[in-house]
């Protein structure tokens, strides 16, 4: 990530942190909103004793929640703010986390499933190579799966956010993989994609079952 967009996000969630401290408004997040999008996210499929990346992890509330669901996972939360990671370390002393620019920096071995939850609201300067290089990273590093998040065109508009159109998702999704899926089903303001490393179909162009 260049320099300058690091500082932008820093600077954001670092002044919002010193508001709000362990507190969904701190990473910009509507209060109450974090379970839906935890639950449409984590749909992508069985993590049950999965292996699990969580990019900008923010306070690591994604390994909570899987926890809290009886879900257990090997977690591995990156995020650039070491706040929010010594945080984190604090609040789930069994999980790992890693204060790391996930562009740049290795994340450590590979993983069953990646997610990224609220990473790319905020606009700098460049949005769209932002997602496109998070996503072929984040769709490298796994085995199993993709899933993230982001703010739609129908979302309320906000100087500080970047509205991504859906189309432009899915198209360049459909470069990584054939296997994706787009939901918008469960908050008006955001929606979700799944990319899928297992694209195999039969001789009927159906996907088989991962």
């Amino acid at each position: 990530m260049r320099p300058a967009d690091r500082d932008i996000l820093k600077n954001y969630y670092g002044e919002k942190l010193k508001s709000y401290g362990h507190d969904t408004r701190s990473l910009g997040w509507i209060p109450g909103a974090r379970k839906v999008r935890f639950d449409a996210l984590t749909s992508i499929g069985d993590l049950q004793g999965s292996s699990v990346l969580d990019v900008g992890c923010g306070f690591g509330d994604l390994y909570g929640y899987l926890a809290g669901r009886g879900i257990k996972v090997d977690y591995t939360g990156v995020d650039i703010n070491p706040d929010f990671i010594s945080i984190a370390r604090e609040a789930y002393p069994d999980a790992r986390f890693v204060v790391a620019d996930f562009e740049d920096d290795d994340a450590g071995s590979e993983f069953n499933w990646a997610f990224a939850a609220g990473i790319f609201t905020l606009k700098i300067s460049d949005n769209r190579r932002f997602i496109r290089d998070t996503l072929k990273k984040m769709f490298d590093v796994c085995n199993k799966g993709v899933a993230a998040d982001f703010l739609g065109p129908t979302s309320a508009g906000n100087d500080a956010y970047w509205q991504c159109p859906p189309e432009e998702v899915l198209k360049f999704c459909r470069g990584l993989t054939k296997r994706v899926v787009v939901r918008a089903d469960y908050m008006s303001t955001e929606y979700c994609v799944y990319l899928y490393k297992d694209e195999m179909a039969d001789e009927r162009n159906v996907f088989e079952k991962a």
